[in-house]
């Protein structure tokens, strides 16, 4: 779908307790083994219609779940002062933008990871989030939280930082998150299309899709062309136990097991001469991967009675390696 007409370091604070002293006045330092280095990046899954999608990350906090915190502002590498804005589409498929790096932190569990974002202003854009739409047109990018003084949170729960290098990623699925509702000029980020993902424990699944299905596809949903007579071509990623996988949706702000868990676009690639598709940062496990070509009328907000899946393939991906999936007729 046409988005617009249609969506849409560092401080660290902790405090750490002596123990096992017969001093009480005593406070023991804590050994190496006790450290893990914790680094973040950013990438994102696009959608159409968007030239950018800067996202003005404050900071980052993260919450072990014995309860200390520990914060670290984001601030640009061109300017200390300013905090990092980010623009998504930069950064996409398994390329990463560096937030944090080799930052050291307990090593333990956590609770959250919590990312303060500078909500759009439309007084002062160049600084604030914001999008920008193919025609050159901006608005504001909200990420609502309660309260308002202009500083959204996307929070995520539970992960562990081992005792080694931790190295994650935010990975923004911008079909699920993004949201343009009608008569309003602000565009919202919801974090339900956000995923935080371990490095070490993802791979990526790519592939193609043939130019023959990508035809019959059309031919057959002729009635659901876009007004320019184009399609959303993309794949869709589902748990192994959806039993009839649908669109991006959600029900009381969940998504239901039925709804994708990730999505990527089919683009052409001109060097190749193929139609390729790339999801990255995937934890390894049995799922259901489906080609559509009705992307474009798939509203996160609702579900599409007209969105349907053109084909759909079991898979299983493995932490050995990357996998490879090829979309044709001859399945």
């Amino acid at each position: 779908m046409n988005f617009k007409s249609t969506i849409l370091s560092s401080a660290i604070i902790f405090a750490l307790a002596g123990c096992g002293s017969s001093n009480d006045d005593a406070e023991t330092t804590p050994q190496t083994s006790d450290k893990a280095t914790f680094s973040l990046g950013i990438s994102d899954a696009p959608v159409t219609g968007l030239k950018q999608v800067n996202v003005v990350f404050d900071s980052i906090t993260i919450k072990a779940q014995e309860g200390e915190e520990v914060s670290f502002e984001t601030r640009s590498k061109n300017d200390s002062t300013l905090a990092q804005m980010v623009n998504l589409l930069d950064y996409t498929g398994d390329d990463i933008f560096q937030l944090l790096d080799d930052q050291e932190v307990p090593a333990g569990d956590y609770s959250w990871i919590r990312a303060q974002v500078i909500n759009g202003d439309t007084n002062n854009l160049s600084l604030t989030s914001h999008v920008v739409y193919e025609d050159g047109s901006i608005a504001p990018l909200i990420v609502k939280r309660k309260g308002n003084d202009g500083v959204g949170e996307i929070q995520l729960d539970g992960f562990t930082l081992n005792q080694t290098d931790n190295e994650f990623v935010l990975e923004f699925d911008l079909k699920k998150s993004l949201v343009d509702p009608q008569n309003n000029n602000e565009v919202f980020l919801k974090p339900r299309g956000v995923r935080l993902q371990n490095l070490s424990e993802s791979q990526d699944i790519e592939g193609t899709v043939s130019q023959t299905l990508i035809n019959n596809c059309e031919t057959d949903n002729i009635g659901l062309a876009a007004d320019d007579s184009s399609f959303g071509h993309a794949v869709y990623l589902y748990s192994a136990q959806a039993q009839t996988p649908t669109d991006i949706h959600e029900i009381d702000d969940q998504t239901p097991d039925n709804a994708p868990l990730a999505t990527a676009n089919v683009v052409f690639d001109a060097d190749d001469n193929e139609y390729e598709f790339e999801l990255a940062f995937i934890t390894p496990g049995d799922y259901q991967l489906a080609y559509t070509c009705s992307a474009h009328i798939d509203d996160a907000e609702q579900i599409d009675a007209d969105f349907n899946i053109y084909q759909l393939k079991q898979i299983s991906l493995t932490q050995a390696d990357d996998l490879s999936v090829n979309f044709d007729i001859a399945q």
